[in-house]
């Protein structure tokens, strides 16, 4: 999993006009969810665009002035309703020896051999959810679908991610390759009952 350094500065907690101020100084506030305990700090909201928009799924190294470096994932975003602007932002400290919880997107690799003789590939699941130590943490799955032919399906229990916990049912259908309906033509169709009609007499 990608790991990306913040330095941020630590904040006292203000009102709501305080709050509302570092917004209008391009400002938004965080806090770390710690073991021991929680810390507010403050991130450019450019930096935010940069950095954290397009990389929720990383480890996110929190270096706060006087305090440790602090391990982290993004737990929650909190938008304002009105702009859709982020508002708020909620890591969460990860502790090295304890499983952490979260969804990763499904990445399918290959072609499968069904699609190649004219069958359609549907996707059931996109995500699924995982645990893992933060050490093992990983921010997508890869299945390979080259060998998945028509009528077949490629379940949890095809995967086998080293020291991941999938926490779906080993028979959960991830992805399919089903066969296209041919659709008969009207022509056809009446041709087809006249050839039928024939055979009757």
């Amino acid at each position: 999993m990608k790991e990306i350094n913040l330095k941020v500065e630590k904040r006292v907690i203000g009102n709501k006009k305080h709050i509302k101020r570092l917004r209008e100084y391009g400002y938004t506030p965080c806090i770390v969810y710690g073991k021991n305990k929680n810390i507010h700090f403050f991130l450019d909201s450019y930096l935010i665009e940069k950095k954290i928009k397009n990389n929720t799924l990383s480890k996110f190294i929190v270096s706060i002035t006087n305090e440790r470096n602090i391990t982290t994932m993004l737990k929650e975003i909190q938008y304002n309703p009105m702009t859709e602007q982020i508002w708020h932002l909620d890591f969460l400290e990860l502790n090295p020896i304890k499983y952490i919880t979260y969804e990763v997107p499904i990445k399918p690799i290959g072609r499968a051999k069904g699609v190649r003789k004219g069958g359609e590939y549907i996707s059931k699941i996109r995500k699924l959810k995982i645990k893992a130590l933060p050490k093992n943490m990983v921010d997508h799955i890869e299945i390979n679908i080259e060998n998945l032919d028509i009528g077949e399906f490629f379940t949890v229990k095809n995967i086998h991610p080293p020291k991941i916990v999938i926490l779906h049912n080993s028979n959960t259908v991830i992805s399919a390759v089903k066969p296209i309906k041919t659709i008969e033509t009207p022509k056809e169709s009446k041709a087809s009952k006249a050839k039928n009609h024939e055979v009757i007499n």
